[in-house]
């Protein structure tokens, strides 16, 4: 890591001017700068590259972003004392951890709690290098990609395929998850593909490198098998329907400008634009009837399962299951409205409730995954963040919770409005609410790092005004984003 340069000459900006102490902190460090950026790429793009790569990933760019801390503390600061969105979220961990005392699975408590590590520090990783955003989600639509050609060989060779893992077979037919849990891959792919489009929108374009990306994410989702993970793109595909028009004319303008012209095109390269165009046309036309049968078998499972469950009481499949683990929740909300049954603890509340009902184990709900076999996989947590927060956390947990989504939509919203655009990450922040309200994507790595990535973006575009030059040339901060 280089020493500080010419630091003496370096005009250090006001304590609420975050795009200014972001930049304080690059040209302080220029080489540490670069390397870190470079660091906390590749933890994103090994994000579905397995449990273990990603852990040792993140460990080391956390790391190294610590010792620049030096350089980047003033822009560590802001975030953490300055922007109430981050308070909000340091009182949902401190929540959770003062659950721990009247849970009564501490050893489950702490797995649970433990996953916390990736909010706040993932802010810290993220949140000096979080101006080159658009390198960031380019890395983790990336890991994604990767993801998408591993799940293509699990499709296409079953179990043949070096890298088939349990989750593909019989008990799970249709589910080609790659190197995680299928849920987990597919929120990644969820993430990628809502997150893309606005780097091929907004100048500079980066749409010639977002143009493989986006279809091997939706790939990706798809071959996941997760119905979850499809609702949500579909609600962040209902959201997204306002913007297009606005997309559209954004393009047009930046046409008009130059900015998204390029060298000029001869008759040749025209007609091999077209003949790419045709190619890609019927080769997606051609995937999508080879895949129609894998969606079309796991949502008909899906609507027979439910009304099995509404109209027989049968919750023997995963998606009646998890409308069970609906009214356990909520009564155990009710009875526990304040505090909750503590983190850790639905397993056992659940089973209580359960046998209080004197409910025969036969049709207590049972799961298609073979670690949520049986009642004791299932009800270790509820499958859903609302439904987590309600019954482990009580009111205040989940007041928390929906206080931090609501300040991300209207923290969305004025960095919109304060950049002169009607253009918002509304849609990506739709598909990830319904992920989280739809599996507990807030009990696991891919889902939390993906929203501190939107987090970041978003309130580093809610700071007012253009990305200012040198920290060095700035007489008055920019007007603060806190």
């Amino acid at each position: 890591m280089s020493e500080p340069e010419q630091s003496g000459a370096l005009r250090r900006p006001a304590p609420d001017d975050a795009r200014g102490l972001i930049e304080w902190g690059r040209t302080r460090d220029p080489r540490g700068d670069r390397a870190h950026v470079a660091l906390t790429a590749l933890a994103l793009f090994a994000l579905p590259l397995g449990t273990t790569t990603f852990a040792i990933a993140f460990g080391v760019a956390l790391g190294y972003s610590l010792l620049r801390l030096w350089a980047t503390g003033p822009a560590v600061g802001y975030l953490l004392f300055r922007v109430p969105l981050v308070w909000v979220l340091m009182a949902m961990i401190a929540w959770t951890g003062l659950s721990v005392l009247w849970s009564v699975d501490r050893s489950q408590a702490w797995d649970e709690f433990a996953i916390l590590r990736f909010q706040v520090p993932a802010l810290i990783l993220l949140w000096p290098v979080i101006d080159r955003w658009r390198s960031l989600v380019l890395a983790l639509a990336a890991g994604a990609a990767l993801a998408a050609v591993i799940q293509v060989g699990q499709f296409a060779l079953g179990e043949s395929w070096p890298l088939a893992l349990w989750w593909h077979g019989e008990r799970i037919a249709g589910r080609y998850p790659g190197l995680l849990h299928p849920n987990l891959t597919a929120v990644l792919a969820l993430a990628a593909l809502f997150m893309l489009p606005r780097l091929a929108i907004e100048p500079p374009s980066r749409w010639r490198r977002v143009f493989p990306l986006w279809p091997a994410a939706l790939l990706s989702l798809i071959l996941t098998g997760s119905r979850g993970c499809w609702i949500a793109a579909l609600a962040g595909t209902i959201v997204a329907i306002p913007q297009i028009g606005l997309c559209a004319r954004a393009i047009t303008r930046s046409r008009a400008t130059g900015r998204h012209k390029g060298p000029p095109r001869d008759a040749y390269s025209m007609r091999l634009r077209r003949v790419l165009g045709l190619v890609l046309a019927i080769a997606a036309i051609g995937l999508g009837l080879l895949l129609a049968p894998l969606v079309t078998t796991r949502l008909r499972d899906g609507v027979g399962q439910m009304r099995a469950a509404i109209e027989q009481g049968d919750y023997s499949g995963d998606v009646a299951a998890r409308w069970r683990q609906v009214e356990i929740s909520m009564a155990l909300c009710r009875e526990r409205p304040l505090t909750g049954v503590g983190a850790g603890g639905y397993h056992f509340a659940a089973r209580e409730y359960v046998a209080r009902l004197a409910e025969p184990e036969s049709t207590a709900p049972q799961g298609t995954l073979p670690a949520a076999r049986g009642t004791t996989g299932l009800l270790t947590h509820p499958h859903s963040a609302l439904l987590y927060y309600a019954a482990v956390l009580g009111l205040p947990g989940l007041a928390l919770m929906l206080g931090f989504w609501i300040l991300l939509f209207v923290s969305d919203r004025t960095g919109s409005r304060r950049q002169g655009t009607r253009l918002t990450h509304a849609p990506a922040l739709a598909a990830l609410f319904a992920a989280f309200t739809l599996d507990c994507q807030n009990l696991s790595a891919p889902g939390t790092i993906a929203v501190m990535l939107l987090t970041s973006i978003i309130l580093y575009r809610r700071c007012a005004g253009e990305p200012s030059g040198a920290a060095g040339g700035r007489d008055a901060a920019s007007e603060p984003c806190a």
